[in-house]
């Protein structure tokens, strides 16, 4: 009985951790990740996505910005609705609203670092 638990916890922990990596891909904008189910639309070097991770008063949600953490990016500036991430040397702007956010590319001197 007791290997038949330890059984389905490893089979249900595989499967978490498997839904977790495929969730989310690396865009067209510098390689920032995105979430993969998401609606993405492409317009003069700026890519909007629809998804229900991030909303305007938070920004991107824990779980989106637990990705962005883990994928290396890290936040230099907030200001409102946009925040600043730089990874590598590349800084990519990231504006969310609700249900929605726009990725474009950067720099710091736009942002005045």
């Amino acid at each position: 009985m007791k290997k038949k638990w330890i059984a389905i916890m490893s089979i249900g922990l595989i499967v978490i951790f498997g839904g977790w990596y495929s969730g989310f891909q690396e865009s067209k904008v510098s390689g920032f990740p995105v979430p993969r189910f998401a609606t993405a639309v492409e317009k003069q070097g700026e890519l909007k996505i629809e998804t229900h991770l991030v909303s305007e008063t938070d920004g991107p949600g824990l779980l989106y910005g637990t990705w962005i953490r883990q994928a290396g990016w890290e936040e230099l500036d907030r200001e409102g609705a946009t925040a600043w991430y730089e990874r590598d040397g590349k800084v990519i702007a990231l504006t969310t609203f609700d249900e929605e956010l726009y990725l474009e590319a950067s720099s710091k001197e736009e942002i005045g670092i």
